[in-house]
């Protein structure tokens, strides 16, 4: 079962479907690093499995439909900081940059950052 936990703007049933439901959405982590993603709009779920596990999960919609989902907390917190400290500006169109890295700990991470260059 998934269950909308914050949403940027409202979007249509077809959009809902095409953030949540989509065979066709593109796991952030595939991404290479330093593309950048104009964002329209972005929609947080909780997604239960069948056995009970559930996982918190941001997508990013493209005013070409085109999505890009991820379970990094710190991929969605920067996200949302952005969209955030955008304020005044037009919150639901904005340009973020793939990054990634490794952890001290060894582990990998995804993370984006506003891209200043199309702005």
């Amino acid at each position: 079962m998934q269950t909308i936990k914050e949403m940027s703007r409202e979007f249509t049933p077809v959009e809902k479907y095409l953030m949540m439901k989509s065979p066709a959405i593109t796991s952030i982590k595939d991404v290479p690093d330093g593309t950048s993603i104009e964002v329209n709009g972005y929609l947080v779920f909780e997604d239960e499995k069948d056995d009970g596990d559930a996982s918190t999960i941001i997508s990013i919609i493209t005013p070409t439909r085109e999505v890009f989902s991820a379970q990094s907390k710190t991929f969605r917190d920067s996200v949302i900081d952005i969209a955030e400290l955008m304020g005044d500006e037009d919150v639901t169109r904005f340009f973020i940059k793939k990054t990634s890295g490794t952890t001290k700990a060894g582990r990998p991470y995804v993370n984006c950052i506003l891209d200043v260059d199309k702005l």
